[in-house]
Protein backbone atom coordinates (compact mmCIF):
# COMPACT_ATOMS: atom_id res chain seq x y z
CA UNK A 1 0.00 0.00 0.00
CA UNK A 2 0.98 3.44 -1.01
CA UNK A 3 -0.93 6.95 0.25
CA UNK A 4 -0.78 10.18 0.38
CA UNK A 5 -2.79 12.18 3.11
CA UNK A 6 -2.30 15.74 4.13
CA UNK A 7 -1.17 15.22 8.09
CA UNK A 8 -4.10 17.78 9.06
CA UNK A 9 -6.82 15.85 8.07
CA UNK A 10 -4.99 12.12 8.86
CA UNK A 11 -4.66 14.05 12.96
CA UNK A 12 -8.68 14.61 12.44
CA UNK A 13 -8.85 10.60 11.00
CA UNK A 14 -7.38 9.44 14.18
CA UNK A 15 -8.84 11.70 16.77
CA UNK A 16 -12.07 10.38 16.18
CA UNK A 17 -10.94 6.45 15.47
CA UNK A 18 -8.48 6.88 18.94
CA UNK A 19 -11.93 6.95 20.83
CA UNK A 20 -13.51 3.51 19.76
CA UNK A 21 -10.21 1.60 20.60
CA UNK A 22 -10.25 -0.56 23.14
CA UNK A 23 -8.22 0.28 26.60
CA UNK A 24 -7.98 -2.95 28.27
CA UNK A 25 -8.37 -5.65 25.91
CA UNK A 26 -6.36 -9.27 25.64
CA UNK A 27 -6.48 -9.10 22.23
CA UNK A 28 -3.44 -6.65 20.83
CA UNK A 29 -5.53 -6.34 17.48
CA UNK A 30 -8.34 -4.01 19.25
CA UNK A 31 -5.91 -1.37 20.59
CA UNK A 32 -4.74 -0.79 16.91
CA UNK A 33 -6.12 0.95 14.03
CA UNK A 34 -6.83 -0.90 10.95
CA UNK A 35 -5.38 1.28 7.92
CA UNK A 36 -6.51 -0.53 4.15
CA UNK A 37 -5.89 1.69 0.71
CA UNK A 38 -8.36 0.60 -1.67
CA UNK A 39 -8.45 1.97 -5.28
CA UNK A 40 -9.28 5.69 -4.31
CA UNK A 41 -9.75 5.54 -0.79
CA UNK A 42 -7.94 4.80 2.45
CA UNK A 43 -10.33 3.03 5.34
CA UNK A 44 -9.45 3.54 8.84
CA UNK A 45 -11.32 1.52 11.61
CA UNK A 46 -11.51 0.75 15.17
CA UNK A 47 -13.92 -1.53 17.66
CA UNK A 48 -13.57 -2.42 21.45
CA UNK A 49 -16.31 -4.74 20.64
CA UNK A 50 -18.73 -2.58 22.01
CA UNK A 51 -18.30 0.46 19.87
CA UNK A 52 -17.18 0.58 16.11
CA UNK A 53 -15.77 3.34 13.38
CA UNK A 54 -15.42 2.90 10.11
CA UNK A 55 -13.63 6.30 7.90
CA UNK A 56 -13.40 6.46 4.66
CA UNK A 57 -11.12 9.55 3.29
CA UNK A 58 -10.84 9.79 -0.61
CA UNK A 59 -7.39 10.31 -1.65
CA UNK A 60 -4.63 9.58 -4.15
CA UNK A 61 -3.61 5.75 -3.77
CA UNK A 62 -0.20 4.70 -5.60
CA UNK A 63 -0.84 1.09 -4.45
CA UNK A 64 -3.43 -1.09 -2.66
CA UNK A 65 -2.82 -2.96 0.65
CA UNK A 66 -3.69 -2.62 4.74
CA UNK A 67 -2.37 -3.54 7.83
CA UNK A 68 -3.25 -2.41 11.61
CA UNK A 69 -1.02 -0.65 14.12
CA UNK A 70 -1.16 0.41 17.29
CA UNK A 71 -3.49 3.35 17.91
CA UNK A 72 -1.72 5.67 20.15
CA UNK A 73 1.35 5.40 18.60
CA UNK A 74 0.17 6.15 15.28
CA UNK A 75 -1.10 9.05 16.82
CA UNK A 76 1.45 10.35 18.55
CA UNK A 77 3.94 10.16 15.83
CA UNK A 78 1.03 12.14 13.13
CA UNK A 79 0.79 14.87 16.12
CA UNK A 80 4.81 15.20 15.88
CA UNK A 81 4.51 15.96 11.90
CA UNK A 82 5.57 18.90 10.43
CA UNK A 83 4.86 18.79 7.30
CA UNK A 84 1.46 19.24 5.21
CA UNK A 85 1.30 16.05 3.66
CA UNK A 86 2.35 12.15 4.91
CA UNK A 87 3.20 9.57 2.98
CA UNK A 88 1.67 6.03 4.48
CA UNK A 89 3.60 3.04 2.99
CA UNK A 90 2.56 -0.53 3.64
CA UNK A 91 4.78 -3.83 3.25
CA UNK A 92 1.88 -6.68 4.00
CA UNK A 93 4.59 -9.27 3.61
CA UNK A 94 6.73 -8.09 6.97
CA UNK A 95 3.31 -5.88 8.90
CA UNK A 96 5.74 -2.77 8.53
CA UNK A 97 3.78 0.67 8.13
CA UNK A 98 6.32 3.31 7.04
CA UNK A 99 5.43 6.52 7.77
CA UNK A 100 7.63 9.40 5.84
CA UNK A 101 7.82 13.11 4.92
CA UNK A 102 10.26 15.11 3.41
CA UNK A 103 12.73 15.18 7.22
CA UNK A 104 10.72 12.27 8.76
CA UNK A 105 11.07 8.52 8.64
CA UNK A 106 9.26 6.14 10.82
CA UNK A 107 8.75 2.46 10.46
CA UNK A 108 6.09 0.90 12.34
CA UNK A 109 5.61 -2.99 13.19
CA UNK A 110 1.88 -3.63 13.08
CA UNK A 111 -0.48 -7.09 13.22
CA UNK A 112 -1.74 -8.18 9.84
CA UNK A 113 -5.66 -6.86 8.92
CA UNK A 114 -6.30 -10.42 8.49
CA UNK A 115 -6.60 -10.95 11.98
CA UNK A 116 -9.28 -7.67 12.62
CA UNK A 117 -12.78 -8.08 13.37
CA UNK A 118 -15.65 -8.31 11.35
CA UNK A 119 -17.63 -4.62 10.73
CA UNK A 120 -21.29 -5.45 12.74
CA UNK A 121 -23.77 -5.95 10.78
CA UNK A 122 -26.68 -3.13 10.71
CA UNK A 123 -30.02 -3.06 8.86
CA UNK A 124 -29.68 -0.36 5.80
CA UNK A 125 -33.41 0.85 6.56
CA UNK A 126 -32.85 4.49 7.39
CA UNK A 127 -34.79 5.15 10.04
CA UNK A 128 -34.12 8.48 10.49
CA UNK A 129 -31.74 11.71 9.24
CA UNK A 130 -31.13 14.26 11.52
CA UNK A 131 -29.44 17.49 11.77
CA UNK A 132 -25.86 16.65 13.64
CA UNK A 133 -26.36 19.95 15.48
CA UNK A 134 -29.81 18.25 17.04
CA UNK A 135 -28.89 14.90 17.47
CA UNK A 136 -25.35 16.32 19.59
CA UNK A 137 -27.82 18.47 21.43
CA UNK A 138 -30.36 16.03 21.94
CA UNK A 139 -27.30 14.02 23.44
CA UNK A 140 -26.07 16.57 25.72
CA UNK A 141 -29.24 17.81 27.08
CA UNK A 142 -29.72 14.68 28.28
CA UNK A 143 -26.58 12.25 29.36
CA UNK A 144 -25.69 14.24 32.41
CA UNK A 145 -28.33 12.50 34.16
CA UNK A 146 -27.31 9.02 33.43
CA UNK A 147 -24.58 7.06 35.38
CA UNK A 148 -21.93 4.10 33.73
CA UNK A 149 -23.26 1.88 36.38
CA UNK A 150 -26.66 1.03 37.78
CA UNK A 151 -28.54 -1.96 39.19
CA UNK A 152 -30.44 -2.26 36.08
CA UNK A 153 -28.66 -1.55 32.53
CA UNK A 154 -31.41 -0.06 30.82
CA UNK A 155 -30.19 3.13 33.52
CA UNK A 156 -27.03 2.87 32.09
CA UNK A 157 -28.20 4.48 28.66
CA UNK A 158 -29.49 7.32 26.25
CA UNK A 159 -32.94 6.41 25.35
CA UNK A 160 -33.39 7.60 21.49
CA UNK A 161 -37.10 6.76 20.33
CA UNK A 162 -39.40 8.20 17.84
CA UNK A 163 -43.18 9.69 19.49
CA UNK A 164 -46.10 11.28 17.62
CA UNK A 165 -47.64 13.90 19.54
CA UNK A 166 -50.92 16.26 18.71
CA UNK A 167 -48.30 19.00 17.16
CA UNK A 168 -45.98 16.57 15.09
CA UNK A 169 -43.30 13.44 15.08
CA UNK A 170 -40.16 14.38 17.96
CA UNK A 171 -37.49 12.39 18.39
CA UNK A 172 -37.22 12.29 22.01
CA UNK A 173 -33.87 11.58 24.19
CA UNK A 174 -34.15 10.58 27.90
CA UNK A 175 -31.43 10.08 30.20
CA UNK A 176 -31.97 8.98 33.86
CA UNK A 177 -30.06 7.10 37.27
CA UNK A 178 -33.46 6.81 39.12
CA UNK A 179 -33.06 9.73 41.49
CA UNK A 180 -33.23 12.48 38.49
CA UNK A 181 -34.25 12.33 34.79
CA UNK A 182 -33.58 14.70 31.48
CA UNK A 183 -35.96 14.67 28.50
CA UNK A 184 -35.25 16.55 25.20
CA UNK A 185 -37.10 16.77 22.24
CA UNK A 186 -36.70 17.70 18.98
CA UNK A 187 -39.34 18.39 16.19
CA UNK A 188 -38.75 15.93 13.45
CA UNK A 189 -40.20 16.19 10.15
CA UNK A 190 -39.22 12.78 8.40
CA UNK A 191 -41.72 10.07 8.37
CA UNK A 192 -42.37 7.97 11.45
CA UNK A 193 -40.61 5.17 12.60
CA UNK A 194 -40.93 2.60 15.84
CA UNK A 195 -37.95 3.52 17.08
CA UNK A 196 -36.88 2.87 20.64
CA UNK A 197 -33.67 2.38 21.13
CA UNK A 198 -31.05 2.77 24.54
CA UNK A 199 -27.57 3.52 24.03
CA UNK A 200 -24.59 2.66 26.97
CA UNK A 201 -23.62 6.46 27.40
CA UNK A 202 -20.03 5.53 27.48
CA UNK A 203 -20.50 4.48 23.58
CA UNK A 204 -22.79 7.51 23.14
CA UNK A 205 -20.49 9.88 24.55
CA UNK A 206 -17.87 9.12 22.04
CA UNK A 207 -20.25 9.22 19.06
CA UNK A 208 -21.00 12.36 19.91
CA UNK A 209 -17.87 13.80 19.17
CA UNK A 210 -17.66 11.75 15.83
CA UNK A 211 -21.10 13.94 15.34
CA UNK A 212 -19.59 16.95 16.61
CA UNK A 213 -16.74 16.41 13.68
CA UNK A 214 -19.80 16.12 10.93
CA UNK A 215 -20.97 19.29 12.24
CA UNK A 216 -17.97 21.37 12.29
CA UNK A 217 -16.79 19.72 8.40
CA UNK A 218 -19.84 21.42 7.23
CA UNK A 219 -22.31 17.91 7.07
CA UNK A 220 -25.92 18.21 7.00
CA UNK A 221 -27.33 15.30 8.05
CA UNK A 222 -26.66 11.31 10.09
CA UNK A 223 -28.66 8.80 9.14
CA UNK A 224 -29.31 6.38 12.05
CA UNK A 225 -30.15 2.63 11.41
CA UNK A 226 -30.96 -0.15 13.81
CA UNK A 227 -31.42 -3.46 14.23
CA UNK A 228 -32.55 -6.02 17.05
CA UNK A 229 -29.06 -5.01 18.92
CA UNK A 230 -27.19 -2.87 17.35
CA UNK A 231 -27.20 1.03 15.99
CA UNK A 232 -25.11 3.09 12.67
CA UNK A 233 -24.71 6.12 12.65
CA UNK A 234 -23.54 7.47 9.15
CA UNK A 235 -22.62 10.63 7.61
CA UNK A 236 -21.18 11.86 4.40
CA UNK A 237 -18.55 14.23 3.96
CA UNK A 238 -17.16 16.14 1.09
CA UNK A 239 -13.88 13.97 1.02
CA UNK A 240 -15.15 11.61 3.46
CA UNK A 241 -17.60 8.94 4.84
CA UNK A 242 -18.19 8.13 8.46
CA UNK A 243 -19.50 5.15 10.23
CA UNK A 244 -19.99 3.86 13.26
CA UNK A 245 -21.97 1.76 15.38
CA UNK A 246 -23.47 1.11 19.19
CA UNK A 247 -24.66 -1.89 20.58
CA UNK A 248 -27.73 -1.76 22.44
CA UNK A 249 -29.14 -2.14 25.86
CA UNK A 250 -31.99 -5.01 26.01
CA UNK A 251 -34.48 -4.58 28.38
CA UNK A 252 -37.55 -2.15 28.41
CA UNK A 253 -37.14 1.36 29.66
CA UNK A 254 -38.95 2.80 32.85
CA UNK A 255 -42.01 4.28 31.91
CA UNK A 256 -41.42 8.03 33.20
CA UNK A 257 -43.80 9.62 30.78
CA UNK A 258 -46.55 10.37 33.99
CA UNK A 259 -47.63 12.13 36.57
CA UNK A 260 -45.92 10.61 39.34
CA UNK A 261 -42.46 11.02 37.75
CA UNK A 262 -43.18 14.28 35.76
CA UNK A 263 -46.10 16.14 37.64
CA UNK A 264 -47.17 18.44 35.44
CA UNK A 265 -49.59 20.45 37.95
CA UNK A 266 -47.57 22.34 40.64
CA UNK A 267 -48.66 24.00 43.59
CA UNK A 268 -45.42 26.97 43.54
CA UNK A 269 -43.76 28.49 40.45
CA UNK A 270 -40.11 29.51 40.37
CA UNK A 271 -38.24 31.59 37.96
CA UNK A 272 -35.03 33.03 39.41
CA UNK A 273 -31.60 33.76 37.90
CA UNK A 274 -29.41 30.60 36.84
CA UNK A 275 -26.08 31.84 38.00
CA UNK A 276 -27.25 33.18 41.24
CA UNK A 277 -28.65 29.63 42.07
CA UNK A 278 -25.64 28.18 41.21
CA UNK A 279 -23.70 30.16 43.16
CA UNK A 280 -25.73 29.85 46.24
CA UNK A 281 -25.33 25.79 45.89
CA UNK A 282 -21.82 25.84 45.73
CA UNK A 283 -21.57 28.46 49.24
CA UNK A 284 -23.93 25.99 50.38
CA UNK A 285 -22.61 22.85 49.09
CA UNK A 286 -18.68 23.59 50.91
CA UNK A 287 -20.40 21.82 54.20
CA UNK A 288 -22.89 19.89 52.30
CA UNK A 289 -20.15 17.77 49.67
CA UNK A 290 -19.93 15.08 52.07
CA UNK A 291 -23.75 14.25 52.31
CA UNK A 292 -25.36 13.63 48.87
CA UNK A 293 -24.55 17.50 48.21
CA UNK A 294 -27.53 18.53 49.90
CA UNK A 295 -29.10 21.62 50.00
CA UNK A 296 -32.53 23.11 51.07
CA UNK A 297 -34.53 25.43 49.51
CA UNK A 298 -37.14 27.45 50.15
CA UNK A 299 -38.92 30.56 50.05
CA UNK A 300 -37.88 33.99 51.74
CA UNK A 301 -40.82 36.14 50.87
CA UNK A 302 -41.94 37.07 47.48
CA UNK A 303 -39.30 37.63 46.06
CA UNK A 304 -36.73 35.83 47.34
CA UNK A 305 -35.70 32.32 47.97
CA UNK A 306 -33.08 30.71 50.54
CA UNK A 307 -30.59 28.05 49.92
CA UNK A 308 -29.54 26.15 53.05
CA UNK A 309 -27.13 23.75 54.31
CA UNK A 310 -28.82 22.82 57.49
CA UNK A 311 -27.12 21.53 60.41
CA UNK A 312 -23.54 19.35 59.25
CA UNK A 313 -20.83 18.18 61.39
CA UNK A 314 -18.63 21.52 59.51
CA UNK A 315 -21.27 23.75 60.48
CA UNK A 316 -24.00 25.34 58.91
CA UNK A 317 -25.12 27.58 55.93
CA UNK A 318 -27.53 29.73 54.25
CA UNK A 319 -27.53 32.68 51.76
CA UNK A 320 -30.37 33.85 49.87
CA UNK A 321 -31.11 34.93 46.27
CA UNK A 322 -34.16 37.36 44.15
CA UNK A 323 -36.33 35.46 42.50
CA UNK A 324 -40.19 35.57 41.20
CA UNK A 325 -42.27 32.92 43.08
CA UNK A 326 -45.79 32.50 42.09
CA UNK A 327 -47.86 29.69 44.74
CA UNK A 328 -47.94 28.46 47.91
CA UNK A 329 -44.84 28.53 50.57
CA UNK A 330 -42.46 25.57 50.24
CA UNK A 331 -39.13 24.35 51.63
CA UNK A 332 -37.38 21.14 49.59
CA UNK A 333 -34.19 19.01 50.37
CA UNK A 334 -32.73 18.48 47.13
CA UNK A 335 -28.94 17.29 45.87
CA UNK A 336 -27.30 20.85 44.79
CA UNK A 337 -25.17 18.72 42.59
CA UNK A 338 -27.81 17.83 40.46
CA UNK A 339 -29.67 21.34 40.08
CA UNK A 340 -25.70 22.14 38.94
CA UNK A 341 -25.61 20.09 36.06
CA UNK A 342 -29.04 21.16 34.82
CA UNK A 343 -28.06 24.86 35.00
CA UNK A 344 -24.56 24.02 32.40
CA UNK A 345 -26.67 22.92 29.86
CA UNK A 346 -29.40 25.54 29.79
CA UNK A 347 -28.98 28.27 27.61
CA UNK A 348 -31.22 30.71 28.75
CA UNK A 349 -30.51 33.45 31.97
CA UNK A 350 -32.89 32.07 34.42
CA UNK A 351 -34.13 28.71 35.10
CA UNK A 352 -37.89 27.59 36.41
CA UNK A 353 -38.75 25.49 39.14
CA UNK A 354 -41.86 24.14 39.67
CA UNK A 355 -42.94 22.83 43.31
CA UNK A 356 -45.95 19.91 43.75
CA UNK A 357 -44.88 19.51 47.57
CA UNK A 358 -41.25 18.34 49.62
CA UNK A 359 -42.03 14.95 48.65
CA UNK A 360 -43.24 15.25 44.66
CA UNK A 361 -40.39 15.19 42.10
CA UNK A 362 -39.11 18.78 41.35
CA UNK A 363 -39.84 19.74 37.60
CA UNK A 364 -36.78 22.44 36.26
CA UNK A 365 -37.04 23.78 33.59
CA UNK A 366 -34.90 26.25 30.53
CA UNK A 367 -37.55 29.31 30.55
CA UNK A 368 -36.92 29.97 26.57
CA UNK A 369 -36.72 25.97 25.81
CA UNK A 370 -40.11 24.48 26.28
CA UNK A 371 -38.81 21.19 24.81
CA UNK A 372 -36.49 20.17 27.98
CA UNK A 373 -37.81 18.90 30.90
CA UNK A 374 -35.45 17.79 34.04
CA UNK A 375 -36.88 16.38 37.32
CA UNK A 376 -35.30 15.35 40.58
CA UNK A 377 -36.34 13.39 43.30
CA UNK A 378 -36.31 15.53 46.72
CA UNK A 379 -34.32 13.93 49.48
CA UNK A 380 -35.45 13.52 53.40
CA UNK A 381 -33.47 16.53 55.45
Amino acid sequence: MIATIPTSKLQEILDNCTRFVSKSSTLPVLENIYIKAESDKVVFKSTDMEKYIQFEINTQVEAQGGLTVNAKVFSDIIRSLDDDEVKLEIDENTDMLTINTTSDVFKVKGISISEYVAAPSVSSDVAASIKPSELSKGIDKVAYAVTERNFSPVLTGVLLKMKQESDGNKLVFVGTDSLRLAEYKIPYEGEFCEMELVIPKINIIDIKKMIDYVEEKGGTKIDVSFSENMVSFVADLEDSKIYTTSVLIQGNFPNYDNESIIPRQYNTEINTDKMQLEKSIKKVSILTKDVNNFVNISNLDEKKIVVRSGETDKGEADTNINASIDGSDFKIGINGKYISDFIKVIESDNILINIVDNEKPVVFKDELDENLVYVIRPLVD
